[in-house]
């Protein structure tokens, strides 16, 4: 059940796309450094000896230079697990920092303010550095990155406005899902599939095949 298409892709993607952003894909406090923990939380089994060899002068945190160094990748390549994001510089347009609701919907087509809301930790109405790379968020975006079209959002399926997705309207976006299908869906019975229904991961696996 783990071994899902859209994990396979956003899992291949996660190194080259840290490499691209630079070492702002890792670095969460917005120091333009990454210590262990930070590191840690995007290549998860990352050991002490791996971080020794990519701190290349020995102070304890990794810098632009050192994340993008020859070797580097090689090294973080063993421990990719997380899922990749964007740096807050390529979706921030209009240079304030931040990464408005609109700012992401261009960023990631199909993000919508539900997704906003759950990643704006402290509700003030734009995006950090350091919530846009929480694993919450990770999750979220990941949702929307190149290679991740199996899942559209919630908004685009519930075309009444319900809240919900029905099984009509499920077939719409996914012509070859069946009523079975629709009920491996639905976990708590209630004939109709929820925003977490929708984006977990077995949802994600039923989905993928019905494209």
């Amino acid at each position: 059940m783990k071994t899902l298409a859209l994990a396979i892709a956003t899992t291949a993607l996660t190194a080259t796309v840290a490499s691209a952003a630079g070492i702002g894909a890792v670095d969460q406090n917005g120091d333009r450094f990454a210590s262990k923990a930070e590191i840690a939380a995007v290549y998860t089994t990352l050991s002490v000896n791996d971080f020794r060899d990519l701190d290349q002068n020995r102070d304890n945190r990794i810098s632009a230079a050192e994340f993008t160094a020859p070797g580097a990748a090689a090294i973080l390549n063993k421990h990719v697990a997380g899922v990749p994001v964007r740096d807050v510089t390529e979706i921030d347009t209009n240079g304030d920092g931040f990464a408005s609701p609109a700012e992401l919907a261009t960023a990631y087509p199909g993000f919508g303010e539900i997704d906003f809301d759950d990643i704006d930790a402290n509700n003030d109405g734009r995006i950090s550095a350091v919530e846009l790379y929480a694993p919450v968020a990770q999750d979220v975006v990941s949702r929307y990155e190149t290679g991740s079209s199996i899942l559209v959002s919630l908004n685009e399926v519930d075309t009444d406005g319900s809240g919900f997705a029905s099984l009509n309207e499920l077939v719409a976006q996914y012509p070859n899902l069946s009523a079975v299908d629709f009920q491996r869906l639905d976990a708590n019975d209630d004939n109709r599939i929820s925003f977490s229904e929708l984006y977990d991961l077995d949802a994600i696996e039923v989905l993928g095949k019905n494209l």
